[in-house]
C-alpha cells in the first residue's frame, strides 16, 4: 500500500468542515494526513480558539483544552471513514512553561533554577531556541517524564466518534518521537542550552568520557583530539538511542504496536544506524527546486539519503524549496514535482510522499471543505489554494498510489561502515561518508544499509562517476533529458510529460502527442480503470502551461493516440478542474482519419475521459 498525504499544520475545525474537509481530500486521492504542529500556540492560525493549540497553557503544557481536543477527535474520525490514516508524533512542536515542573518535586532550590532556565528559554528567538527546544526531553528529566506523560494521555484517550483509542486505531499508521532532531547535529551546530542544562549535560559528558579512558575531555564544543572527537559523537548518539528506546517502550505499555521512527531529517549516518537498529519506518523530509530536469544532481537524490534496504520509507514534508528568492525563480515550474514524486516514488519504492503544507490553521478551509479562496500562485503553507499543483494532484496520487510506474529491477544497495563521520564538522556529518554519484537515482533505485563496505564497491561507475545527461530507469519507464529539460513517464497505465516543448517529439511516449512552442508543460494521463492505456475505457488527464515569459496559457494542445476504439461506443471528455466549469455536461470526441482522439484547446486544467455506449 502507497500513501499520498498531506500534512494538516494546527487545524481544529468545527464538525461540519470537518467532515467536508475529509471528504475534499479523499477525492483528491489523498489517505494519509500528517497532523502538525498540534503543540504550537497558534492564535495567528486559530484566532479566537483558546491557545489555538491541543493544551491549554493557562497553567502549563499538561492541559487538554477541551474544545481542540474534541475537535482533534472528530477530524480524525471523520478521516477514518474516507480512508484517510494519521502519521503522527509526540512531540508536536511542544512549549514547555514553567507551571509544568511539578512533574517531578525536588527541592525548592532546583525547581527555581529549572523554572528559571525555561523562562530564560522561551525568551529566545525561534531561530536560536528551535534545536534546543526539540533536544530539550534527550537530556532533561522533567521534559522527558512530560513527553512521557502526553504520550500516555494521547494513547490511552478514547476517541469517542470511534469508540477507540489511539493505542487501538489503525488509524495511527505511524509514530515519530522528535521531528527532525539529533542532539549530535545540534552540538556540532554550536546549540548552548541554559546553564541548568548546560551544566548538567557537560557533567554527563566528562562521566562518559572518564568511563571511556578519556582523562581530559577538554572543551566540550571543541574536541582536539580524534578520539576526543568520536568519542563525543558516541555520547551524543547514545543519549538519542537511549531516550528513543525509553519512549518506545512507553508507547508499547499502552498496547499500541504502531510502527515508529526517532526523527525524520537526514542528520548524518551515525543517526541514521540508529534507525536501522531500531525503527520500523524511515522518514526524511525534502524541500527541493521542482526543475527537477535543471542538472543530473536533483533534490529527489539529496531526499532518499535516509532510504534503508527493507524499511519501508516516507517523503514526511515534501515541496518546492523554501525562500522568497527560490519561490520567485522556481515556482513557475513547481508542476514537475507532481510527475517527478509520483514517477521516481514508485520507482524507488518509497511507501509514501506528504505534501506540506495543505493548510495552516483553520481560516484557510472554507465550510465546503476546500480553500477559502483559489489562485494560480505558489502557497507551501496552505497548498489547498494553490490550483496549479491540484489540478495534478488526482491524476499524481493515481499514478503514485495504484504503483503504475515499477521499481527499480537493479536496485543499488550502498553499504556504509563505521566509523561514521562527525568530528565536530558541520559539512562531513551533512555530506556523510559515502554518496552515489549525480543522476544515479535517476537510473537505479537506491538505498543505504549498515555493515562492512563490500570490496567491490568503491570501483562501481554510480560510485566515482557521473551518470550523464540523458538518464534513463533501468526499468526504461522514466526519462530525464537535462539536455531538452523534460521529463518523461511512459508506463502501461500512466504517460506523463513535464519540462519545455520543442520542436521534437518527446521521448518515449506513445499515447501523448503534445503541441507548443518552447512552452512550460505538465501533462499527466492515467487509467482509471486498472487497465493498460491502450484498452482503458476510462482516462482521466491533467495539463498546465506556461509561457517562455512565466505566464500561464491554455494548453498545450493534446491529442491521445493508440487508444480503444469505440467499436459501438463513442468517447466522452468532461471537464473537473476549474471548478467553474465543471458542471458542464460531457463532450462528444471523434477520432481523425489516424484514430487519435484530440482533445479540446480551450480552458481546462483536469479532464475526465469514458468510452460509453
Amino acid at each position: 500500500m502507497r500513501f499520498w498525504g498531506v500534512n494538516s499544520t494546527s487545524f481544529y475545525p468545527e464538525h461540519s468542515v470537518a467532515d467536508a474537509y475529509a471528504d475534499n481530500l479523499a477525492k483528491c486521492q489523498i489517505n494519509l494526513l500528517r497532523p502538525h504542529h498540534l503543540f504550537r500556540q497558534s492564535l495567528d492560525w486559530n484566532p479566537g480558539m483558546g491557545s489555538g493549540a491541543i493544551v491549554d497553557y493557562r497553567n502549563d503544557s499538561r492541559t487538554f483544552d477541551p474544545v481542540m481536543l474534541d475537535r482533534f477527535d472528530y477530524l480524525n474520525a471523520a478521516l477514518q471513514r474516507n480512508g484517510i490514516y494519521l502519521a503522527m508524533s509526540v512531540h508536536f512542536s511542544r512549549r514547555y512553561v514553567p507551571g509544568d515542573v511539578k512533574i517531578i518535586e525536588t527541592d525548592k532550590a532546583d525547581e527555581a533554577a529549572w523554572m528559571s532556565a525555561l523562562s530564560e528559554l522561551n525568551g529566545w528567538n525561534w531561530k536560536k531556541a528551535i534545536d534546543v527546544r526539540k533536544s530539550l526531553p534527550v537530556i532533561d528529566e522533567r521534559a522527558a517524564r512530560l513527553n512521557e506523560e502526553f504520550i500516555t494521555k494521547l494513547m490511552k484517550h478514547r476517541n469517542p466518534y470511534t469508540g477507540l483509542t489511539y493505542a487501538q486505531s489503525s488509524q495511527v499508521l505511524t509514530l515519530e518521537v522528535i521531528n527532525e532532531s539529533s542532539l549530535q547535529y545540534a552540538i556540532t551546530c554550536g546549540n548552548r542550552y541554559p546553564e541548568y542544562w548546560q551544566n548538567k549535560l557537560e557533567a554527563k559528558w566528562a562521566n562518559f568520557a572518564t568511563e571511556n579512558g578519556l582523562s581530559d575531555p577538554g572543551d566540550f564544543y571543541k574536541p582536539s583530539t580524534q578520539k576526543a572527537k568520536a568519542l563525543r559523537d558516541r555520547f551524543l548518539l547514545e543519549l538519542d538511542e537511549a531516550y528513543y528506546q525509553r519512549i518506545r517502550n512507553v508507547v508499547h505499555e499502552t498496547g499500541s504496536e504502531v510502527p515508529m521512527m526517532f526523527s525524520n531529517l537526514w542528520r548524518g549516518e551515525g543517526a541514521l544506524a540508529i534507525q536501522s537498529e531500531h525503527s520500523e519506518v524511515i522518514e526524511n523530509h525534502a524541500y527541493i527546486d521542482p526543475l527537477v530536469v535543471r542538472n543530473a544532481k536533483d533534490g529527489l537524490g539529496d531526499a532518499s539519503l535516509n532510504a534503508l534496504v527493507d524499511k519501508p520509507y516516507f517523503i514526511g514534508e515534501f515541496n518546492q524549496a523554501e525562500g522568497e528568492r527560490n519561490i520567485r525563480e522556481q515556482s513557475p515550474y513547481r508542476t514537475m514535482l507532481m510527475v517527478a514524486a509520483a514517477a521516481y516514488g514508485n520507482f524507488q519504492d518509497w511507501s509514501g510522499i506528504v505534501w506540506f503544507a495543505w493548510n495552516h490553521g483553520t481560516p484557510a478551509i472554507a465550510p465546503d471543505g476546500k480553500s477559502v479562496s483559489e489562485g494560480r500562485e505558489s502557497s507551501l503553507g496552505n497548498m489547498v489554494a494553490d490550483a496549479m499543483m491540484t489540478d495534478h494532484l488526482r491524476t499524481a496520487g493515481l499514478m503514485f498510489r495504484r504503483s503504475m510506474v515499477a521499481e527499480s529491477s537493479d536496485p543499488i544497495a550502498l553499504w556504509i561502515d563505521e566509523p561514521y563521520p562527525g568530528d565536530n564538522n558541520y559539512h562531513k556529518l551533512m555530506t556523510g561518508k559515502f554518496r552515489v554519484q549525480s543522476g544515479w537515482f535517476n537510473r537505479h533505485g537506491i538505498r543505504r544499509s549498515f555493515g562492512p563496505e563490500p570490496s567491490g564497491q568503491a570501483s562501481e561507475p554510480w560510485f566515482k562517476e557521473s551518470a550523464g545527461d540523458v538518464l534513463v530507469s533501468d526499468t526504461g519507464e522514466i526519462i530525464k533529458d537535462t539536455v531538452r529539460r523534460q521529463l518523461t513517464v511512459t508506463a502501461q497505465e500512466a504517460e506523463a510529460f513535464s519540462g519545455f516543448l520543442d520542436e521534437a517529439a518527446p521521448a518515449g511516449l506513445s499515447h501523448l502527442i503534445l503541441d507548443g512552442e518552447k512552452d512550460f508543460a505538465t501533462v499527466i494521463l492515467v487509467a482509471n480503470d486498472n487497465r493498460p492505456l491502450s484498452k482503458s475505457k476510462s482516462l482521466l488527464i491533467s495539463r498546465t502551461a506556461m509561457n517562455p515569459e512565466q505566464q500561464e496559457i491554455d494548453g498545450p494542445k493534446v491529442i491521445l493516440a493508440n487508444m480503444a476504439q469505440p467499436s459501438g461506443g463513442q468517447w466522452k471528455f468532461k471537464v473537473t478542474r476549474p471548478s467553474s466549469i465543471s458542471e458542464a455536461q460531457s463532450v462528444a470526441l471523434s477520432a481523425d482519419a489516424n484514430g487519435r482522439l484530440i482533445l479540446p484547446t480551450d480552458v481546462w486544467y483536469e479532464a475526465e475521459l469514458v468510452l460509453a455506449k
